[in-house]
C-alpha cells in the first residue's frame, strides 16, 4: 500500500500549474528587479548594463528556485519557495563595486567565493536545526509578516517616490484590490480563488491605468530580446576584503535561509529535518556561485511567494518551479518584464496587505499551539523576541551606534528573531531534540 503524495509533491495539470506559476511570477516580479535597479542607480550604470543586470538577476532567480523547488542529489530544499535577491547584499555590493582597483568584477569573484563558502559550511550550520522547536519558527513567521507591512504601506500610498503620496486615486486602487481578492474568495470558484490575488492585481492595474498611473516608458525602452551570458562586467576578480565581506553576508542569509525553511515547512505541513536544511543551504551556495559568474547577487526566499501559498492554499513545489522557468524566459523579453513592472505600485500595495497579513496570521497560529499555561518562559521568549525584532523596522537608527561587524546582522528583523528566539529558548527551556520540543509545546491536559 502506497501512502498518499505529500501536497507539496503534487503535480497539478499543466494549464493550473502555469497560470499558478504566472501568479507568483507576478507578485514578486517588482521585488526580483528592485536590487539590481537600486545597485545599477547608486553605480551610475548606463542604460545598457542596467538592463543587462536586471536580466541576469531574473535569469539567475529562476535557476535558484528550481534549485530549491526540484532539487537534485543533496542540493535543494524541496519546498514552494521563489528565490530572489537579499536586499542585505545590496550595501556590500555597492561598497565592494565602489573600491578603487576592485569594481564591479570584484563583486562577481566575491559572491562566487561566499557561495562556494556557503556550501562547504551548510553541513556545519544545518546542525543547528534543533535549536529551532515551534515557539522559534511561530515568533520568526509572525515576524516575517510584520516586517513586511511597511513595504506594502509604501506601495499602497504610490511608492517612496510619489510626489502626491497617499493620494485617494492610490488609495481606491489598493482598496479596490483588496475588495476584489475578498469577493473572489468568498463567491468564486475553487480555480478562480486560487487566483485570486492575480484577479485582484488586474482590476487594480486596469483602475490604475483609467485614473493615470502606470509608467510606459522603460517598455518603450526596453529590447525586444538579450541572453544572459557570464562574464559580463569581465573575468571575476578575488580579493581577501571584499570575499571576507560577502562571507559574513552570507552567514547572516544562513541564518535568516535556515528558520525561512523550517518556517515555511511548518506552513505547508511538511516536516523539515536536517538533512533537508543542509540541502537547502547548499542550493543557496550554488545559486550564489551560479549568480556570480552572471554577474548576479546572492538569493533567498520571497516571502510574498509564501503569502500566496497560503492564500490559495495550493502547496505544490512544482507550480513554483514553473514560476522559476518563467522567471528565466521572461529575463530573455525585458520588454515583457517592463509591462509588468508598469503595474501601478498601489495596486501591488493591495494584493500585499492581503499576503503578507495572512504570513503574519501563519505565524501567530504557530504561536497559538506553544503551551503558554504550563511553561511560562515560552511568553517571555516570545515577548522579547518579537520586541527586539521590530526595532529595524520601528526604529532602525537605534543600532547605529554599535559596531559595524555587527549591522549586518541587526538589519534584518528575521534574523534578529533567530537569534533572540534561538537564544533565549536554549537559556530558558534548555536544549532538546524537535520532536520533544513540538511535544512540550503541544497542549497539555490536567
Amino acid at each position: 500500500m502506497t501512502s498518499a503524495t505529500h501536497p507539496v509533491d503534487q503535480i497539478l495539470p499543466i494549464r493550473q500549474m502555469l497560470t499558478l506559476g504566472l501568479q507568483h511570477m507576478a507578485v514578486c516580479y517588482i521585488g526580483a528587479i528592485a536590487v539590481p535597479l537600486i545597485i545599477a542607480s547608486a553605480l551610475k550604470m548606463s542604460q545598457a548594463d542596467t538592463v543587462v543586470l536586471i536580466s541576469t538577476t531574473l535569469f539567475c532567480s529562476g535557476i535558484a528556485t528550481l534549485l530549491q523547488t526540484v532539487g537534485f542529489w543533496k542540493f535543494g530544499v524541496r519546498l514552494p519557495i521563489l528565490q530572489g535577491v537579499a536586499f542585505s547584499s545590496v550595501g556590500p555590493v555597492i561598497a565592494i563595486a565602489s573600491t578603487p582597483g576592485v569594481g564591479f568584477a570584484g563583486v562577481c569573484g566575491a559572491v562566487i567565493a561566499a557561495g562556494v563558502f556557503t556550501m562547504l559550511a551548510a553541513p556545519f550550520v544545518g546542525r543547528m536545526r534543533r535549536f529551532f522547536p515551534p515557539v522559534v519558527t511561530g515568533c520568526i513567521v509572525t515576524v516575517i509578516g510584520l516586517q513586511l507591512f511597511p513595504v506594502a504601506y509604501e506601495w499602497i500610498g504610490g511608492g517612496r517616490e510619489a510626489a502626491n503620496f497617499g493620494a485617494p486615486a492610490f488609495l481606491s486602487v489598493a482598496a479596490a484590490v483588496v475588495v476584489t481578492i475578498l469577493l473572489v474568495n468568498r463567491f468564486g470558484s475553487p480555480m478562480l480563488r486560487n487566483l485570486a490575488v492575480l484577479i485582484g492585481m488586474l482590476v487594480g492595474a486596469l483602475l490604475g491605468f483609467m485614473l493615470g498611473m502606470g509608467d510606459f516608458s522603460s517598455v518603450q525602452d526596453a529590447p525586444w530580446a538579450t541572453v544572459p551570458y557570464p562574464f559580463y562586467f569581465g573575468v571575476p576578480t578575488f580579493a581577501l576584503i571584499p570575499i571576507a565581506t560577502m562571507m559574513v553576508v552570507m552567514t547572516v542569509q544562513m541564518v535568516e535561509s535556515m528558520g525561512l525553511f523550517l518556517a515555511i515547512g511548518d506552513i505547508v505541513s511538511k516536516p523539515i529535518k536536517e538533512k533537508d536544511v543542509i540541502n537547502g543551504l547548499r542550493a543557496n551556495g550554488l545559486a550564489s556561485t551560479i549568480a556570480g559568474c552572471f554577474a548576479a547577487f546572492p538569493f533567498i526566499a520571497f516571502m510574498e511567494n509564501v503569502g500566496l501559498v497560503i492564500l490559495t492554499g495550493i502547496r505544490s513545489r512544482w507550480v513554483v518551479a514553473v514560476s522559476g522557468v518563467l522567471m528565466c524566459l521572461l529575463a530573455l523579453t525585458p520588454k515583457a518584464g517592463a509591462i509588468i513592472a508598469a503595474t501601478p505600485t498601489a495596486a501591488l500595495g493591495g494584493a500585499a496587505i492581503a499576503m503578507f497579513g495572512v504570513v503574519a496570521a501563519a505565524g501567530i497560529q504557530t504561536l497559538a499551539k506553544v503551551d503558554y499555561e504550563h511553561n511560562r518562559y515560552n511568553v517571555l521568549i516570545v515577548g522579547f523576541t518579537i520586541s527586539a525584532a521590530l526595532v529595524p523596522i520601528l526604529t532602525p537608527a537605534l543600532f547605529t551606534q554599535l559596531p559595524e561587524w555587527t549591522q549586518p546582522f541587526l538589519h534584518s528583523s528575521v534574523v534578529i528573531a533567530c537569534l533572540v528566539a534561538v537564544v533565549l529558548n536554549a537559556l530558558l527551556n534548555g536544549l532538546s531534540s524537535p520532536n520533544k520540543a513540538a511535544l512540550e509545546s503541544a497542549p497539555h491536559s490536567l
